[in-house]
């Protein structure tokens, strides 16, 4: 493979087909003439499967519990400011037909100064590409632990009780449950729903899954949010 060529020369594989938005910058480069990207395969048809680390609709509930902390600290590792990330876009672990693995996420652009800009398709929103890292270590382990007490009853609470759309049946809708599952192991999020129903904040009725807030679950959600 072609390494991207040195500033101010052009080649077969510039720092446009490399992947990069511009002209290599600290964020993109290994060193002149090796660009990270251009190491790294980024057409869909490289990608073999995905793992969610986290979702826009999961944000809210992994925001502020220890895997939150534990995210962060990871994405630092493989030089990503988290800030800069998109939490309106998911952050997958991305598999390659060879075996590569490459974190998948959004990240917003910005100035030379640092600042954040308008897109210039679309004025309303900030501007902001899809981009991969070459995975160093792997990404932490979820434990149920990192589904705390106050995530897990916000995100039942809110699910029960958001509005449905016109047209649907809140059945229809994708539950609490289901949100998490999709960032952690159903057996984590098994044991944090078991967990919560053995103290009596959970009614189960039916099954795990569509459980709701008891009386107790809603006071002590009112009382974990207020000391938030």
């Amino acid at each position: 493979m072609s390494a991207a060529p040195a500033p101010g020369k052009s080649g077969p594989n510039d720092w446009y087909e490399a992947g990069c938005s511009r002209t290599c910058a600290k964020q993109h480069t290994l060193q002149w003439g090796r660009c990270a990207y251009a190491e790294a395969p980024t057409g869909e048809s490289f990608i073999v499967a995905r793992s969610t680390l986290a979702t826009p609709e999961s944000w809210p509930y992994i925001c502020g519990t220890p895997r939150h902390t534990k995210l962060l600290d990871w994405l630092r590792t493989h030089d990503i400011e988290p800030s800069c990330v998109s939490t309106d876009d998911p952050v997958s672990l991305a598999t390659g037909s060879d075996g590569t693995q490459l974190i998948e996420y959004t990240q917003y652009l910005v100035t030379v100064e640092g600042h954040r800009y308008l897109d210039p398709k679309d004025r309303t929103v900030a501007a902001k590409e899809t981009r991969r890292a070459p995975v160093k270590t792997g990404p932490p382990r979820p434990k149920r632990a990192d589904i705390t007490t106050l995530a897990l009853l916000q995100a039942i609470h809110n699910h029960r009780t958001r509005p449905v759309p016109p047209g649907k049946y809140r059945w229809e809708i994708p539950g609490a449950w289901w949100t998490l599952c999709t960032v952690y192991p159903e057996k984590v999020v098994t044991a944090a729903y078991e967990r919560e129903d053995d103290r009596g904040h959970l009614e189960c009725g039916a099954s795990l899954p569509t459980s709701w807030l008891t009386d107790k679950g809603l006071a002590l959600l009112a009382e974990l949010r207020s000391a938030t």
